[in-house]
């Protein structure tokens, strides 16, 4: 049975295509246990797709050539190379199943360049512990279902599929806590506890409710992750935030782990709770953080400062 992505992309590509493809898209959509992969790697398909489409190449017909011009053509657009290297890959991962099945004995990109990727970089603009408490409050004013989010992808540290495929099933207790089971990523399960203030705007959204997906709609769909974006930004505006317009769902779990790391959780503590499986991925934000709040710019400036300022009382 197909799944609920893989069932959307074979149907897309049934417009434009009559043959295999859109088959083949969806068997190779439904290899992946995860639902967050599964979308992931449909909306990277499409776009590779429609990639082909526009230099009017069959997918399937695609060289070496046409897999260095899309590289290109990603990177000429602006798009970061975190972003373009995952592309590269989700198509690769296509070819390369392919093959397996014995559908094309080719991968046009098995020897594209990947980006050089900086392994201390993160695109994610943090935000400072007011700053997030000015978040929470604003999700606070706007409703229930708002700040339950937000207070959820911050203290859990959770990935923003993670919540919006809970349902209400999905609570629990053990050994006197509230607990939360989610799926991290790679389709893996895990149990997580839910901290008091969570506890609390979890109760008051749902007024008691007992079933169905833990976040809904206003029909009662379950919410999306679009959804979930317009909300942050209108938070964040709400908030006076400076990143009103670029705030998404990662700067919660971004928050959850530099605030921990900030009160002195110890690393592989950290590393453990955010579902990282190198702990060079939760040092990664370690040093991010430091490198900003510690550069040399600060006290090379400040010290300028003072003699400017020393320069204009006339000494």
């Amino acid at each position: 049975m197909e799944s609920e992505e893989a069932e959307k992309a074979r149907t897309t590509l049934e417009i434009h295509y009559s043959d295999d493809l859109p088959r083949l898209v969806s068997a190779w959509l439904m290899s992946k246990r995860s639902a967050h992969t599964r979308r992931s790697y449909a909306r990277g398909f499409r776009n590779w797709e429609a990639f082909c489409r526009s230099i009017d190449t069959h997918p399937m017909a695609a060289r070496r050539p046409h897999a260095d011009a899309y590289m290109r053509s990603l990177e000429t657009s602006g798009v970061p190379p975190t972003s373009v290297a995952h592309a590269l890959s989700t198509a690769s991962s296509f070819y390369r199943y392919a093959i397996s099945i014995e559908a094309t004995d080719r991968n046009p990109f098995a020897d594209v360049d990947r980006p050089t990727i900086d392994p201390d970089h993160s695109a994610t603009e943090g935000l400072t512990e007011k700053e997030m408490a000015r978040l929470i409050a604003a999700a606070w004013e706007l409703s229930p279902r708002a700040y339950a989010l937000v207070l959820l992808l911050y203290t859990l540290g959770l990935r923003v599929d993670g919540a919006l495929s809970a349902d209400v099933s999905s609570l629990g207790y053990d050994r006197g806590h509230r607990t939360l089971t989610t799926t991290k990523k790679g389709g893996l399960t895990t149990k997580l506890p839910l901290p008091p203030i969570t506890v609390d705007a979890l109760d008051g959204y749902l007024a008691g409710r007992t079933e169905g997906p833990l976040f809904i709609t206003r029909t009662g769909a379950r919410l999306r992750e679009p959804e979930v974006w317009k909300m942050l930004r209108r938070l964040a505006k709400r908030a006076d935030l400076p990143q009103a317009n670029t705030i998404h769902p990662h700067v919660l779990r971004h928050g959850f782990i530099t605030d921990a790391l900030d009160q002195g959780v110890p690393l592989h503590i950290v590393q453990d709770a955010a579902g990282h499986k190198d702990p060079r991925t939760t040092q990664r934000y370690n040093r991010a953080r430091r490198r900003l709040d510690g550069h040399p710019a600060y006290t090379v400036a400040a010290s300028m400062a003072g003699r400017l300022d020393h320069h204009d009382d006339g000494g």
